[in-house]
């Protein structure tokens, strides 16, 4: 987005801040001064940045984004990224050094050790809620401990300055900027006014032996401002921004171009002409492919739906028997999932076209080869799936799926800053409508959000008391403690024991239309019972999003550790006619006719 354009998004923004200027210590644990500085914190409408640093980090809770300023060989640019992933990757490092949440104990890169609760400090995501001691002394002051003869691991002062809202922006704002815990940091909502001075007890892999660090603010007061993102600052290109794999950049910009000319995406009528003029030319497998590409789109086709994608490819399919060609190609589609290998192959010879058959080969080339290097990593040394991601979004960049898998691979390679910029691209672009990133994206936000709610805008009405019946449609006895999320019966639409380790929210049922068992102690994405509309055995290797029955209307076989496609029974709305119901019946039929039901839905 240009600037206009953000602001556009975000809307009327009130240009009144809280101007708060602090000066910051850091002591060892025994008085002996370490540094200090002294920074000024400026709270907006929805947002919070540093006015003393240029190339501070803008953090927007209205819109939940990251906007950084970057200095590049042309100018500087804005970068803008989603607050989502940061918080993704402080996920992901929690769950690392604790083990998901197994060890209370941890061991640093270093080799230094130190107790969970300071990493759940570090990254703001903690299993469950930690008893915390609070005093009021006879000034005023507020004291945080972990037990009454403990520490005090944050102590503020209150202040009068500033607003309720003023206090819940700077509180999120130091979500993300200091290293306080969780449980002790919501001590601040009590808070009318920005604090006056508050000091807290950091343990760390830079800090093994502790330190004590104390903000005290110097001044406060309300000015005008416009939102921090100066008049011709350009938008940063793909290329401006600092990539864990700088491969990924070429495909990034794609997504940008495509996301930014949504007209242009292709109708289903784009691809009818295009699979006809292919098999006019006699290339009937280029033409297959084509029509393939459409229902990365629009989805599969139902049974016997007399739609015109559906129709041409059952002429086609037909039209094809006798062409060793084209049954070469049925063979390989309909062992995408029975025989990988052989697939992965079978559609090398259509991976240097730049149509939109070729935008369906590469793509479905990246997916099988991601699946095959989590068995083997040096399966087709020669390819490359980001390569083949990036190929097919250069044939068709409106295809919502291809950064929607991308980001999928991005995240099993443990890369979530760029996934979670792919999936904002497939959610943006118009096929996303007709496909399933829409839906999973918002499962995995909300859980993440569940997950660590301060990193995050406040709610947009603020939860009410906690009983049973608040938010649910289950008559589970209320658990009376929670009071930010609600209790369990709360947050789900059927009936569940209480899974106690689990942070936030429950991880069986409170996402889903089913039941299942909860993986509790689960910090990241749920189970496959978790969010999919069915039931199914957990495939518990794959990255980001289940990959069995999350995505389609009919049961079958698990297809454990994927990261593509999902198998036949999946990708198609009903079930194989013959003995086999559900499973893919490749190896019973003739190539045409399992090609033809892995893309038409019917035999």
């Amino acid at each position: 987005m240009s600037r206009a354009e953000y602001l556009a998004a975000r809307g009327e923004i009130d240009d009144r801040v809280l101007r708060t200027r602090w000066r910051i210590e850091r002591f060892d644990l025994d008085g002996t001064g370490q540094s200090g500085e002294t920074r000024e914190i400026v709270i907006g409408d929805g947002y919070v940045t540093e006015a003393t640093d240029p190339g501070a980090a803008v953090i927007d809770f209205r819109q939940a984004r990251i906007l950084t300023r970057v200095a590049t060989l042309t100018g500087p640019v804005m970068r803008n990224q989603p607050i989502i992933g940061h918080v993704h990757r402080q996920m992901d490092t929690f769950s690392f050094y604790t083990h998901n949440g197994e060890l209370d104990e941890v061991t640093g890169p270093d080799g230094s050790r130190f107790e969970r609760f300071w990493i759940e400090a570090a990254m703001g995501v903690r299993l469950a809620d930690v008893p915390m001691v609070i005093t009021a002394t006879d000034d005023g002051a507020t004291e945080v401990r972990r037990n009454a003869d403990g520490a005090i691991i944050l102590g503020l002062t209150p202040g009068v300055d500033g607003s309720a809202a003023d206090v819940d922006l700077f509180r999120r704002w130091l979500r993300h900027s200091t290293p306080i815990h969780p449980d002790a940091l919501n001590v601040m909502t009590t808070l009318n006014g920005i604090p006056a001075r508050f000091g807290f007890i950091v343990f760390s892999p830079s800090s093994p032996d502790g330190r004590r660090e104390v903000w005290t603010r110097l001044s406060a007061g309300e000015s005008t401002a416009r939102f921090p993102w100066p008049e011709n600052l350009e938008a940063a290109m793909a290329a401006d921004y600092a990539w864990q794999d700088p491969a990924v950049a070429p495909l990034v910009q794609a997504g940008f171009d495509a996301a930014d000319l949504p007209a242009a995406s292709p109708g289903e009528q784009a691809f009818l002409d295009a699979a006809n003029a292919l098999a006019s030319e006699g290339d009937k497998a280029g033409a297959l492919l084509a029509l393939y590409q459409a229902t990365h789109h629009v989805g599969a086709c139902p049974a016997r739906s007399a739609a015109p994608l559906c129709t041409r490819i059952s002429q086609l399919v037909a039209a094809g028997l006798g062409d060793a060609e084209f049954e070469q190609l049925m063979a390989s589609l309909a062992a995408l999932q029975s025989d990988r290998l052989a697939a992965l192959e079978g559609l090398r010879p259509y991976l240097d076209r730049a149509d939109l058959a070729g935008a369906a080969a590469n793509l479905l080339a990246a997916e099988t080869l991601a699946t095959l290097r989590t068995v083997d990593t040096a399966v087709a040394p020669d390819l490359d799936p980001l390569a083949l991601f990036t190929a097919s979004a250069l044939a068709d960049p409106y295809c919502s799926l291809t950064y929607w898998h991308a980001g999928r691979y991005a995240a099993s390679q443990a890369d979530v800053e760029s996934a979670w910029m792919l999936f904002d691209i497939a959610v943006t672009l118009p096929a996303s409508a007709t496909t399933l990133p829409v839906r999973e994206a918002a499962v995995m936000n909300a859980q993440l959000q569940d997950i660590a709610p301060n990193y995050f805008n406040a709610p947009a009405t603020a939860p009410d008391a906690d009983t049973d019946t608040d938010t649910d449609a289950s008559p589970d006895a209320d658990d009376g403690d929670n009071t930010a999320l609600g209790s369990e019966a709360e947050a789900e639409a059927n009936a569940d024991a209480d899974n106690t380790a689990d942070p936030g929210s429950d991880t069986d049922a409170e996402t889903d239309a089913d039941a299942g068992t909860d993986d509790a102690g689960d910090t990241g994405l749920e189970t496959e019972a978790e969010s999919d509309a069915s039931a199914g055995t957990d495939d518990t290797a794959d990255p980001g999003s289940d990959a069995d029955a999350e995505t389609d209307a009919s049961t079958g076989t698990d297809d454990a550790g994927d990261t593509d496609l999902e198998t036949e029974a999946e990708f198609d709305a009903d079930s194989d006619a013959g003995t086999d119901a559900g499973t893919d019946d490749a190896a019973t039929e003739g190539p045409v006719d399992a090609g033809d039901e892995a893309l038409n839905g019917n035999d």
